[in-house]
């Protein structure tokens, strides 16, 4: 009986030994993520920004409404990018959705993005301890 038990516990060692050593040499897979962010494609869906005209900076919404009423969730953003699809300005859009990820906090009070800090180009506070 105890043969039995250390031939099936050493082969099973060995198996598992073999299977750490063949995947050492590897490169790592995962991002150290606060240290380095991990790359986001093309076409991501991440925070509702407002662009402005380029050469004047004069805001581009002209207030029509349609992005409140495209939005399936009603004030709570799932990132569909509804809102962003029905925008009429042409041919700068004034909403897009930007390549902004980070949105967690530990204060309610800053999880309401005002118009102020949803222009592009105006970093979205990162929450501190």
């Amino acid at each position: 009986m105890i043969r039995f038990f250390k031939t099936i516990f050493l082969i099973d060692l060995l198996k598992g030994l073999w299977v750490t050593l063949k995947y050492t040499p590897q490169p790592a897979f995962t991002f150290q993520y606060p240290a380095e962010r991990r790359p986001t494609a093309p076409r991501f869906r991440g925070v509702l920004r407002l662009q402005t005209e380029p050469g004047t900076g004069a805001q581009t919404c002209i207030v029509c409404d349609q992005c409140a009423k495209a939005c399936p969730d009603d004030s709570r953003c799932s990132f569909c990018g509804l809102c962003a699809e029905v925008c009429p300005t042409k041919p700068i859009k004034a909403l897009v959705m930007s390549e902004d990820y980070e949105l967690g906090s530990y204060s309610r009070d800053t999880q309401i993005l005002r118009i102020d800090q949803m222009y592009d180009g105006v970093e979205i506070e990162q929450y501190t301890r």
